[in-house]
């Protein structure tokens, strides 16, 4: 549960917007939300608002804020959780607690009856696009009917009204966005080459299941852990071998893993706080490849740069395309038509989708996933004519980089909490060069060793990219350091270990 001044300050805020009976919130007198009794874990906006107000989802329960005060009616359990919370300020609405029991409809549907007559209004707001379940749900159905009170949809304005985290929030946002960024690199990254060093083969399937159990149990890949409940945002989508798809409606398919373009997406939910994140690896890339990459990470760089409060959200994906029409009008029909959306407790918060038509403002600390790709490029037999390994098979390739954001200020640009590099050192591995099929060489590592003292050794190492397999160069230092030691005892084998390592 939240803390009461936690609550209590994101009641005010809830219950202020609500009262002004403004445009924005079409007038409505009150607000009335269930939570179906269902006890699985949800991407719902009637989820989401009791995790916001709570710090729970309290299923099976029911909220109605009129003027002056938020009624709950809950289960005789989830009202002892909620009894903490009652410690009203000086100012601000009271906090009623209803307890009901579920297997009596009838003494509920008279207290929901009750309360609607009483405190409701002429309008009562509630999310019509959702479709619940259970007791409350339909006493309320049929006290709206019975009463002849106007039903109003409030679905957009209230996802924007939580829209704008605190700091409660936003350090729940930080600690998904550090699990999220430790779970692609030791989760991922390091399985697909050791896959690669090994010459196995594994299907997307398999290797986004080992994701998504990282991600509900990060301690698997040893990840040291603030406490708190973590779970996947979306199950991993993995991609390579030239069947791609970009949107954030795109599936893992059972295909094995190809040593080509791969893409990887996923997310952690810690404590109902979501981040998201991907990034696109290549195999033996061929300059055709890399150039567009570049041009990916100079489009990534100059939105990040416009994304400033109070600039029209959907300025991002008119500012991408204009960006892209006038120095790459080449690329201009890869591109998506969203870059992105805004992040909240249930996920993908609809009304602050990335594109062109919409209308609504950044504020300062609004989160966001910034997600900037091209879709199905074209990649011709002359691009190719060098290329070693899968990459030669393929003839449509899709790149897509992705962070979650947290907005500044107008002269600031976002904060990017997902700190995994995008470099193209970072991304780009080299396992099939030509007289060495069998090596797994990252873009960056040293092909050979030719140092002469223990500090050049130590140099070689440190500039293998970080997250590399770096075995081979490691045990390559170990035999130099090995021959210097024995040089300087003058052992007479030194000699026979020189010819084996020169």
């Amino acid at each position: 549960m939240l803390a009461p001044i936690t609550f209590w300050k994101r009641l005010c805020a809830l219950h202020d917007a609500v009262a002004a009976g403004d445009e924005c919130w079409n007038h409505v007198d009150s607000i009335a939300v269930p939570v179906d009794p269902s006890d699985e874990l949800t991407f719902t906006k009637s989820s989401a608002l009791f995790i916001h107000l709570f710090g729970a989802e309290l299923h099976g329960s029911m909220m109605m804020l009129c003027k002056g005060t938020l009624h709950v009616l809950a289960t005789e359990e989830n009202c002892k959780l909620l009894e903490p919370l009652d410690t009203k300020p000086s100012t601000g609405p009271r906090l009623v607690l209803h307890r009901i029991c579920n297997d009596n409809d009838t003494v509920t549907h008279d207290i929901v009856a009750g309360l609607l007559k009483d405190h409701g209004g002429r309008r009562v707001g509630r999310l019509e696009r959702m479709h619940f379940h259970g007791m409350l749900a339909a006493s309320l159905d049929k006290a709206i009917r019975s009463a002849g009170v106007e039903s109003v949809d409030i679905t957009s304005v209230l996802g924007l009204s939580m829209s704008v985290k605190d700091d409660h929030a936003l350090t729940g946002f930080r600690r998904a966005a550090i699990i999220t960024h430790k779970v692609l690199k030791h989760g991922f990254v390091r399985l697909v080459e050791d896959v690669f060093d090994q010459a196995r083969s594994i299907p997307h399937e398999k290797l986004a299941t080992h994701v998504d159990e990282c991600c509900e149990d990060p301690s698997k890949v040893n990840i040291k852990l603030p406490q708190g409940h973590y779970e996947s945002c979306y199950f991993p989508i993995v991609q390579s071998g030239g069947d791609y798809d970009i949107r954030p409606s795109a599936s893992t398919n059972d295909a094995m893993l190809s040593d080509d373009v791969i893409i990887v997406s996923l997310g952690v939910r810690y404590n109902f706080h979501c981040a998201t994140m991907a990034r696109t690896f290549f195999v033996d890339p061929v300059p055709k490849i890399e150039n567009t990459y570049a041009i990916l990470m100079e489009l990534q760089r100059s939105c990040l740069a416009v994304m400033l409060a109070g600039r029209r959200v959907g300025s991002i994906a008119e500012h991408g395309n204009a960006f892209i029409r006038q120095k790459y009008p080449h690329l201009l029909k890869f591109l998506p038509k969203s870059f992105g959306f805004g992040l909240g407790l249930d996920f993908r918060e609809s009304s602050m989708i990335l594109n062109s038509k919409n209308q609504r403002l950044f504020a300062p600390n609004m989160v966001f996933n910034l997600a900037i790709g091209f879709h199905d490029l074209e990649l011709a037999d002359e691009h190719k004519q060098n290329a070693q390994g899968s990459i030669r098979k393929l003839s449509k390739y899709s790149m897509l980089v992705a962070d979650t954001v947290v907005i500044r200020s107008p002269e600031e640009p976002p904060e990017v909490i997902t700190k995994h590099s995008m470099e193209w050192k970072d991304v780009s591995y080299f396992i099939n060069e030509k007289g060495d099929h069998a090596n797994f060489t990252p873009q960056g590592a040293a092909t050979q060793l030719s140092v002469s003292n223990s500090s050049d050794a130590l140099l070689v190492i440190h500039n293998v990219p970080a997250g590399r397999s770096r075995v081979r160069v490691l045990l390559s230092i170990v035999a130099f350091v090995s021959v210097r030691m024995l040089a300087m005892l003058n052992e007479p084998i030194v000699p026979a270990m020189k010819n084996k390592l020169s």
